[in-house]
Protein backbone atom coordinates (compact mmCIF):
# COMPACT_ATOMS: atom_id res chain seq x y z
CA UNK A 1 0.00 0.00 0.00
CA UNK A 2 1.51 3.43 -0.84
CA UNK A 3 1.56 6.58 1.36
CA UNK A 4 -1.22 8.56 -1.22
CA UNK A 5 -3.51 4.92 -0.49
CA UNK A 6 -2.95 4.42 2.97
CA UNK A 7 -5.67 5.54 4.89
CA UNK A 8 -5.12 8.92 7.22
CA UNK A 9 -5.13 7.71 10.63
CA UNK A 10 -8.37 8.73 12.74
CA UNK A 11 -8.77 12.33 13.56
CA UNK A 12 -8.22 13.25 16.96
CA UNK A 13 -11.43 16.13 17.56
CA UNK A 14 -10.38 16.90 20.67
CA UNK A 15 -7.03 18.75 19.91
CA UNK A 16 -8.75 20.02 16.68
CA UNK A 17 -11.80 21.63 18.27
CA UNK A 18 -9.28 23.22 21.10
CA UNK A 19 -6.71 24.34 18.48
CA UNK A 20 -8.87 25.88 15.76
CA UNK A 21 -11.36 27.06 18.53
CA UNK A 22 -9.25 29.14 20.70
CA UNK A 23 -7.33 30.18 17.06
CA UNK A 24 -10.69 31.61 16.09
CA UNK A 25 -11.64 33.15 19.63
CA UNK A 26 -8.60 35.18 19.93
CA UNK A 27 -8.91 36.58 15.96
CA UNK A 28 -12.51 38.03 16.59
CA UNK A 29 -12.23 38.35 20.54
CA UNK A 30 -9.12 40.26 21.08
CA UNK A 31 -9.77 42.90 18.35
CA UNK A 32 -13.55 43.52 19.38
CA UNK A 33 -12.37 43.69 23.21
CA UNK A 34 -9.68 46.10 22.33
CA UNK A 35 -11.29 48.44 20.38
CA UNK A 36 -14.41 48.52 23.54
CA UNK A 37 -12.46 48.66 26.20
CA UNK A 38 -8.87 49.50 24.99
CA UNK A 39 -5.82 47.71 27.03
CA UNK A 40 -5.70 47.61 30.65
CA UNK A 41 -2.42 46.61 32.79
CA UNK A 42 -4.07 43.34 33.96
CA UNK A 43 -4.30 41.63 30.94
CA UNK A 44 -1.39 43.42 29.66
CA UNK A 45 0.72 42.18 32.89
CA UNK A 46 -1.05 38.92 32.88
CA UNK A 47 -0.50 37.98 29.06
CA UNK A 48 3.55 38.93 28.95
CA UNK A 49 4.25 37.45 32.37
CA UNK A 50 2.66 33.87 31.19
CA UNK A 51 4.14 34.29 27.89
CA UNK A 52 7.74 34.73 29.02
CA UNK A 53 7.32 32.26 31.77
CA UNK A 54 5.58 29.45 29.69
CA UNK A 55 8.25 30.40 26.44
CA UNK A 56 11.12 29.60 28.20
CA UNK A 57 9.82 26.62 30.13
CA UNK A 58 9.18 25.23 26.72
CA UNK A 59 12.29 26.06 25.32
CA UNK A 60 14.74 25.76 28.36
CA UNK A 61 13.54 23.60 29.77
CA UNK A 62 11.00 21.22 27.69
CA UNK A 63 13.25 21.14 24.76
CA UNK A 64 17.08 21.83 26.08
CA UNK A 65 16.76 20.38 29.09
CA UNK A 66 14.35 17.20 28.99
CA UNK A 67 14.21 16.31 25.31
CA UNK A 68 17.95 16.69 24.87
CA UNK A 69 19.62 16.70 28.49
CA UNK A 70 21.96 19.17 27.27
CA UNK A 71 22.48 20.36 30.76
CA UNK A 72 21.79 19.09 34.12
CA UNK A 73 19.12 21.41 36.53
CA UNK A 74 18.07 21.50 40.00
CA UNK A 75 14.42 20.29 41.23
CA UNK A 76 13.06 24.16 41.67
CA UNK A 77 14.22 24.69 38.36
CA UNK A 78 12.43 21.21 36.77
CA UNK A 79 9.46 22.12 38.96
CA UNK A 80 9.13 25.60 37.52
CA UNK A 81 9.65 24.45 33.54
CA UNK A 82 7.43 21.41 34.11
CA UNK A 83 4.65 23.56 35.85
CA UNK A 84 4.79 26.68 33.66
CA UNK A 85 5.67 24.53 30.39
CA UNK A 86 2.30 22.49 31.24
CA UNK A 87 0.40 25.92 30.68
CA UNK A 88 1.64 26.08 27.20
CA UNK A 89 -1.05 23.27 26.58
CA UNK A 90 1.44 21.10 24.43
CA UNK A 91 1.22 17.96 26.19
CA UNK A 92 3.32 16.60 28.95
CA UNK A 93 6.76 16.69 28.78
CA UNK A 94 6.93 12.90 28.50
CA UNK A 95 4.62 12.87 25.21
CA UNK A 96 6.41 16.46 23.58
CA UNK A 97 10.24 15.03 24.44
CA UNK A 98 8.79 11.36 22.53
CA UNK A 99 7.47 13.36 19.78
CA UNK A 100 10.53 15.43 19.39
CA UNK A 101 12.90 12.53 19.90
CA UNK A 102 11.56 10.46 17.25
CA UNK A 103 11.57 14.22 15.17
CA UNK A 104 15.15 14.51 15.26
CA UNK A 105 15.79 10.59 14.65
CA UNK A 106 14.19 10.66 11.46
CA UNK A 107 13.64 14.05 10.44
CA UNK A 108 12.12 14.45 6.50
CA UNK A 109 11.12 10.99 6.82
CA UNK A 110 7.43 9.18 7.15
CA UNK A 111 8.56 8.45 11.05
CA UNK A 112 8.85 12.30 11.29
CA UNK A 113 5.35 13.15 13.27
CA UNK A 114 5.89 17.05 11.90
CA UNK A 115 7.69 15.81 8.44
CA UNK A 116 8.32 19.28 6.17
CA UNK A 117 8.23 17.18 3.92
CA UNK A 118 4.27 16.80 3.89
CA UNK A 119 3.76 20.61 3.52
CA UNK A 120 4.06 23.50 5.49
CA UNK A 121 -0.31 23.21 7.61
CA UNK A 122 0.90 19.40 8.22
CA UNK A 123 4.27 20.44 9.97
CA UNK A 124 2.30 23.38 11.44
CA UNK A 125 -0.12 21.73 13.35
CA UNK A 126 -1.72 19.56 10.76
CA UNK A 127 -0.24 16.59 12.52
CA UNK A 128 -1.85 17.37 15.96
CA UNK A 129 -5.34 17.04 14.02
CA UNK A 130 -5.00 12.88 13.82
CA UNK A 131 -4.09 10.15 16.11
CA UNK A 132 -0.15 9.55 15.58
CA UNK A 133 1.40 6.01 16.46
CA UNK A 134 2.35 5.15 19.51
CA UNK A 135 5.86 5.78 20.85
CA UNK A 136 8.13 3.36 22.34
CA UNK A 137 8.36 3.59 26.01
CA UNK A 138 11.91 3.14 25.70
CA UNK A 139 12.39 6.73 24.12
CA UNK A 140 11.67 8.37 27.38
CA UNK A 141 12.58 5.99 29.76
CA UNK A 142 15.13 8.07 31.01
CA UNK A 143 12.90 10.95 31.57
CA UNK A 144 10.54 8.58 33.55
CA UNK A 145 13.44 8.17 36.06
CA UNK A 146 12.39 12.00 37.25
CA UNK A 147 9.69 11.80 40.15
CA UNK A 148 8.66 15.10 39.27
CA UNK A 149 8.59 14.23 35.55
CA UNK A 150 5.91 11.31 36.24
CA UNK A 151 3.72 13.49 38.75
CA UNK A 152 3.70 16.14 36.26
CA UNK A 153 2.39 13.61 33.61
CA UNK A 154 -0.17 11.97 35.68
CA UNK A 155 -1.36 15.43 36.39
CA UNK A 156 -0.46 17.57 32.82
CA UNK A 157 -4.28 18.41 32.42
CA UNK A 158 -4.49 19.89 35.78
CA UNK A 159 -1.51 21.88 35.83
CA UNK A 160 -1.97 22.94 32.83
CA UNK A 161 -5.58 24.42 33.14
CA UNK A 162 -4.22 26.00 36.56
CA UNK A 163 -1.97 27.76 35.04
CA UNK A 164 -3.53 29.29 31.30
CA UNK A 165 -6.66 29.12 32.85
CA UNK A 166 -6.48 29.68 36.66
CA UNK A 167 -4.09 32.38 36.73
CA UNK A 168 -6.17 34.55 34.39
CA UNK A 169 -8.96 34.01 36.26
CA UNK A 170 -7.58 35.13 39.46
CA UNK A 171 -5.88 38.07 38.03
CA UNK A 172 -9.04 39.48 36.74
CA UNK A 173 -11.41 38.43 39.56
CA UNK A 174 -9.22 40.22 41.73
CA UNK A 175 -8.53 43.53 38.93
CA UNK A 176 -12.06 43.56 37.77
CA UNK A 177 -11.10 43.39 34.14
CA UNK A 178 -12.16 39.13 33.94
CA UNK A 179 -12.99 39.07 30.61
CA UNK A 180 -9.54 40.90 29.39
CA UNK A 181 -7.82 39.01 31.41
CA UNK A 182 -9.52 35.92 29.69
CA UNK A 183 -9.55 36.68 26.43
CA UNK A 184 -6.05 38.49 25.88
CA UNK A 185 -4.23 37.08 29.20
CA UNK A 186 -5.36 33.26 28.68
CA UNK A 187 -6.91 32.68 25.01
CA UNK A 188 -4.60 35.00 22.65
CA UNK A 189 -1.69 33.83 25.01
CA UNK A 190 -1.92 30.04 24.15
CA UNK A 191 -2.63 30.86 20.69
CA UNK A 192 0.48 33.03 20.63
CA UNK A 193 2.43 29.90 22.28
CA UNK A 194 1.22 27.48 20.48
CA UNK A 195 2.46 29.09 16.90
CA UNK A 196 5.57 30.19 18.32
CA UNK A 197 6.24 26.73 18.52
CA UNK A 198 4.45 25.81 15.38
CA UNK A 199 6.45 27.73 13.39
CA UNK A 200 10.28 25.94 14.33
CA UNK A 201 8.07 22.90 13.09
CA UNK A 202 7.53 24.31 10.04
CA UNK A 203 8.80 27.76 8.81
CA UNK A 204 12.26 26.71 9.93
CA UNK A 205 12.07 24.23 7.83
CA UNK A 206 11.01 26.15 4.79
CA UNK A 207 12.77 29.70 5.12
CA UNK A 208 16.01 30.47 6.15
CA UNK A 209 20.07 30.15 5.80
CA UNK A 210 21.50 26.56 6.33
CA UNK A 211 25.30 27.47 7.71
CA UNK A 212 26.01 24.13 8.77
CA UNK A 213 24.35 21.72 7.15
CA UNK A 214 22.07 20.53 3.89
CA UNK A 215 21.47 17.09 4.81
CA UNK A 216 18.52 17.76 6.56
CA UNK A 217 15.64 20.67 5.84
CA UNK A 218 16.55 22.92 9.13
CA UNK A 219 16.81 26.16 8.38
CA UNK A 220 18.51 29.05 10.79
CA UNK A 221 16.45 32.32 11.05
CA UNK A 222 16.95 35.23 12.96
CA UNK A 223 13.35 36.74 13.34
CA UNK A 224 11.91 32.93 14.73
CA UNK A 225 14.73 33.55 16.97
CA UNK A 226 13.52 36.49 18.41
CA UNK A 227 9.54 35.25 18.16
CA UNK A 228 10.51 31.66 19.73
CA UNK A 229 13.20 32.86 22.68
CA UNK A 230 16.16 31.38 20.60
CA UNK A 231 14.60 28.42 18.98
CA UNK A 232 15.03 29.83 15.49
CA UNK A 233 18.69 28.97 14.58
CA UNK A 234 16.94 25.42 14.22
CA UNK A 235 20.27 24.57 11.07
CA UNK A 236 22.52 24.37 14.21
CA UNK A 237 20.43 22.98 16.62
CA UNK A 238 19.63 19.80 14.30
CA UNK A 239 23.61 19.44 12.99
CA UNK A 240 24.56 19.78 17.51
CA UNK A 241 21.36 18.74 19.12
CA UNK A 242 23.54 18.09 22.43
CA UNK A 243 24.32 21.86 22.78
CA UNK A 244 22.49 23.41 25.25
CA UNK A 245 22.99 26.76 23.23
CA UNK A 246 20.83 27.39 19.80
CA UNK A 247 22.34 30.66 19.26
CA UNK A 248 25.95 29.33 18.83
CA UNK A 249 27.62 33.27 18.22
CA UNK A 250 27.53 35.34 21.18
CA UNK A 251 25.74 38.28 19.20
CA UNK A 252 22.90 35.63 18.44
CA UNK A 253 19.52 36.21 20.19
CA UNK A 254 18.38 33.56 22.51
CA UNK A 255 17.31 34.19 26.19
CA UNK A 256 16.88 30.64 26.38
CA UNK A 257 20.90 30.20 26.14
CA UNK A 258 21.26 33.24 28.63
CA UNK A 259 19.27 31.93 31.36
CA UNK A 260 20.81 28.32 31.34
CA UNK A 261 24.23 29.79 31.39
CA UNK A 262 23.13 31.97 34.31
CA UNK A 263 21.56 29.25 36.24
CA UNK A 264 24.81 27.66 35.87
CA UNK A 265 26.63 30.31 37.40
CA UNK A 266 24.46 30.15 40.61
CA UNK A 267 24.83 26.54 40.89
CA UNK A 268 20.90 26.05 39.73
CA UNK A 269 22.40 23.92 36.51
CA UNK A 270 25.37 21.95 35.79
CA UNK A 271 27.02 19.95 33.16
CA UNK A 272 26.03 22.63 30.38
CA UNK A 273 27.01 20.85 26.91
CA UNK A 274 28.58 22.47 24.09
CA UNK A 275 29.88 21.68 20.75
CA UNK A 276 33.26 21.42 20.14
CA UNK A 277 34.50 24.40 17.97
CA UNK A 278 36.44 22.39 16.08
CA UNK A 279 33.49 20.32 15.48
CA UNK A 280 31.43 23.48 14.25
CA UNK A 281 34.42 24.98 12.34
CA UNK A 282 35.04 21.27 10.18
CA UNK A 283 30.81 21.35 9.57
CA UNK A 284 31.31 25.21 8.35
CA UNK A 285 34.34 24.34 6.22
CA UNK A 286 32.50 20.98 4.69
CA UNK A 287 29.74 22.38 3.89
CA UNK A 288 31.05 25.44 1.92
CA UNK A 289 34.07 23.50 0.21
CA UNK A 290 30.99 21.25 -1.11
CA UNK A 291 28.79 24.31 -1.95
CA UNK A 292 31.50 26.63 -3.56
CA UNK A 293 34.37 24.78 -4.77
CA UNK A 294 36.25 27.54 -6.49
CA UNK A 295 36.78 28.76 -2.10
CA UNK A 296 38.49 25.66 -1.22
CA UNK A 297 42.24 26.96 -2.88
CA UNK A 298 41.45 30.71 -0.97
CA UNK A 299 40.64 28.88 2.30
CA UNK A 300 43.12 26.83 2.67
CA UNK A 301 45.55 29.36 1.78
CA UNK A 302 44.20 31.43 4.89
CA UNK A 303 44.68 28.80 6.62
CA UNK A 304 48.63 28.45 5.37
CA UNK A 305 48.79 32.13 6.22
CA UNK A 306 48.26 32.08 9.95
CA UNK A 307 51.28 32.34 12.05
CA UNK A 308 52.72 28.89 13.22
CA UNK A 309 52.03 30.01 16.85
CA UNK A 310 48.03 31.03 16.16
CA UNK A 311 47.59 27.79 14.59
CA UNK A 312 49.31 26.19 17.46
CA UNK A 313 47.17 27.75 19.90
CA UNK A 314 43.78 27.11 17.87
CA UNK A 315 45.10 23.32 17.53
CA UNK A 316 45.35 23.29 21.37
CA UNK A 317 42.42 24.66 21.87
CA UNK A 318 39.87 22.71 19.75
CA UNK A 319 41.69 19.27 21.96
CA UNK A 320 41.30 20.93 24.92
CA UNK A 321 37.10 21.84 24.03
CA UNK A 322 36.79 18.12 22.58
CA UNK A 323 38.50 16.62 25.52
CA UNK A 324 35.93 18.35 27.97
CA UNK A 325 32.92 17.63 25.46
CA UNK A 326 33.92 14.05 25.37
CA UNK A 327 34.66 13.86 29.88
CA UNK A 328 30.62 15.55 29.68
CA UNK A 329 29.82 13.09 27.36
CA UNK A 330 31.44 9.86 29.35
CA UNK A 331 29.15 11.68 32.38
CA UNK A 332 25.78 12.14 30.10
CA UNK A 333 26.45 8.30 29.08
CA UNK A 334 23.80 6.59 31.49
CA UNK A 335 21.51 9.52 31.48
CA UNK A 336 20.52 9.37 27.71
CA UNK A 337 17.75 7.43 26.51
CA UNK A 338 17.68 4.36 24.94
CA UNK A 339 17.57 3.96 21.08
CA UNK A 340 14.00 3.58 19.84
Amino acid sequence: MTEETAPRPPINWLNLVFLLGTLLIALVGTPWYLVKYGLGWPEAVTFLVLWLFVGVSVTAGYHRLFAHKTYQAAWPVRLFFLVFGAGALENSVLNWAADHRIHHAHVDEERDPYNITKGFWWAHMGWIFFENEDIPVSVVRDLTEDPLVRWQARYYVLIGFAVALGIPLAVGLLTGHLLGCLLIGCVLRIVVSHHGTFFINSLCHMVGHRPYSTEHSARDSAVMAVLAFGEGYHNYHHSFPFDYRNGVKVWQFDPAKWLIWSLSGVGLARDLRRAPEAAVLHELISLQRRQKPKAVTEVAMDEENLPHETRVGLTYRALEQALGEWKRTLRQTNRLPVAA
